[in-house]
């Protein structure tokens, strides 16, 4: 954060064409020159209009009439003014001494959903293709192994564990080993290993990240691999090749491609998987019909005695070594489940869960943790405190098991051939027109090039069918044009290479 002059403290961002100010302080008509657009945020009926120079676009927003969800959907409006600079921020200092009561938790907010915003951009320009890649590699497995409707409220009268990740599954794993025999385990990938430690055999895994390949997650000892593995199509396809075919089931989710395809006939899964491993496992939980439901290692919190740790001992190390965390940041705070607050690293994942118990059955969902962040409408348990005194029914756990197992996948082989059709006529248009983007590249430079990538983004169907990548691909369209022949060429190449795979299924 750097001094600007007295009346505002700035976070600059490189290259920004936007700018947001927080606060009541005059600032000078120079400070904001470098600005298109500037969003004012403030509490008062002042006219910043005074001070923002002719010709710049203004949105003054008073916060104190905003609900949460008002307020975030104006700051992502005014964000998309530029998908590819994030908007400086400028700070009234009276907004930080005299009026620190009033406008502190505006200042958290709006830095919290700029923040979220940049990790979105940086992660899909890191993972686009990656996701797509995987995605389309998945494609025929995702249509013909979907996760089933039929298993809605299967396992009703089960109690279930829910098992993430967590440091604190390092204390509670014996507690639960206790009674995995009569509950079904749902298991995050990444707490496999501590589960096979402890002699603990998951009856569902969950892996729906793009960068947890089964390498990284399984056992060495073969016997505790999963009874079941259930992915996102944007899984690792190397899941498919370490799972049981007949029983790895495939989720929908959040992609572009999988919202095209269910606009041709192929429904999204019952259950969809949300924010990260555990609480994807604890929908399907929830959906199977289990109760009650207990969660183990679901911290979504650092712990003042290890605040470097954010996994149970035995994940490996290199699951998160590109996630962008780093132990010396000052964190978010949240309600915590033995002190007032507790630093969170995954702000987002746990207001999502968060809200998301708040609605369910009071008492259905209890909480085994000896640390961590609170969450709403569930029931506080200490591992050495933690007993099953449920009744359990009488037909053993594995047979209602195999009786899933026996049931027959949502699938309509009519409609899948019809969704591969359309997969192939994208590629088909993709493989048709990139030699000639090559060529326009070579010849005229990146703005040739980029003209002719417009236009074969507006197509629908080809658009739609690189789905994350587009995304990743589209902010580079808007001018100014920046990057080198190399960069585009390296674009050209990942759109060619989703072009082929899109045209194999």
């Amino acid at each position: 954060m750097d001094k600007m002059q007295d009346a505002y403290l700035q976070i600059p961002y490189s290259g920004a064409t936007t700018a947001v100010v927080i606060g009541e302080s005059t600032m000078r008509e120079a400070d904001l020159l470098p600005f298109r657009a500037v969003l004012w945020l403030t509490q008062t009926e002042s006219d910043p209009a005074l001070h923002v120079p002719r010709g710049t676009s203004l949105e003054v927003v008073r916060t104190d009439r905003l609900n949460p969800a008002m307020l975030e959907q104006a700051i992502d409006r005014f964000v998309a003014r530029n998908p590819r600079r994030m908007p400086s921020l400028f700070i009234a200092t009276d907004a930080m001494a005299e009026k620190h009561a009033s406008y502190q938790p505006l200042i958290r907010e709006v830095r919290l959903a700029l923040e979220a915003h940049h990790r979105a951009r940086f992660t899909r320009q890191q993972d686009g293709f990656l996701w797509q890649q995987h995605l389309l590699t998945n494609m025929r497995a995702y249509l013909a192994s979907r996760f089933p409707s039929t298993w809605a409220g299967r396992l009703g009268g089960y109690p279930a564990v829910v098992c993430g990740a967590g440091p604190s599954l390092d204390v509670s794993a014996t507690a639960l080993a206790g009674i995995s025999d009569r509950a079904v385990v749902l298991a995050a990938d990444s707490a496999l290993r501590t589960l096979a430690r402890h002699g603990v055999r998951a009856d569902f895994a969950v892996s729906i990240d793009v960068a947890k390949t089964p390498e990284k997650c399984l056992p060495e000892e073969g016997a505790w691999t999963p009874d079941r593995t259930i992915l996102s199509a944007i899984s690792p396809p190397a899941w498919s090749e370490r799972a049981d075919a007949g029983k790895r089931y495939f989720l929908s989710g959040r992609q572009i491609t999988l919202d095209w395809l269910a606009s041709l006939g192929v429904a999204g899964t019952p259950v969809a998987a949300v924010e990260n491993c555990g609480a994807t496992a604890l929908q399907l939980a929830r959906f199977l019909g289990c109760e009650p439901i207990y969660l183990f290692g679901m911290d979504l919190a650092l712990d003042a005695r290890e605040p470097s740790r954010r996994n149970t001992k035995d994940a490996d190390g290199g699951l998160y070594v590109n996630s962008g965390f780093n132990a010396s940041l000052r964190m978010p705070t949240v309600p915590g489940n033995y002190s007032a607050v507790v630093p969170t690293h995954v702000i987002g994942d746990w207001r999502a869960l968060d809200a998301r118990l708040a609605d369910w059955p009071p008492g259905l969902v209890h909480n085994v943790n000896d640390r961590g962040a609170r969450l709403r409408n569930t029931v506080l348990v200490k591992p050495d405190n933690f007993r099953l005194d449920v009744a359990v029914p009488d037909e053993p756990k594995v047979t209602a098991l195999r009786a899933l197992d026996e049931t027959s996948v949502d699938r309509n082989d009519s409609l899948l051939q019809a969704a591969l059709q359309a997969l192939r006529r994208s590629a088909a248009l993709g493989r048709e027109r990139l030699p000639s983007i090559r060529k326009a590249l070579a010849q005229g430079g990146p703005e040739k090039a980029v003209g002719h990538l417009r236009l074969l983004l507006v197509d629908e169907g080809f658009g739609r069918a690189m789905g994350a990548f587009a995304l990743k691909l589209m902010p580079h369209l808007v001018p100014p044009i920046e990057g080198d022949i190399a960069f585009w060429t390296k674009l050209i190449d990942e759109c060619e290479e989703l072009s082929e795979l899109a045209g194999a299924g």
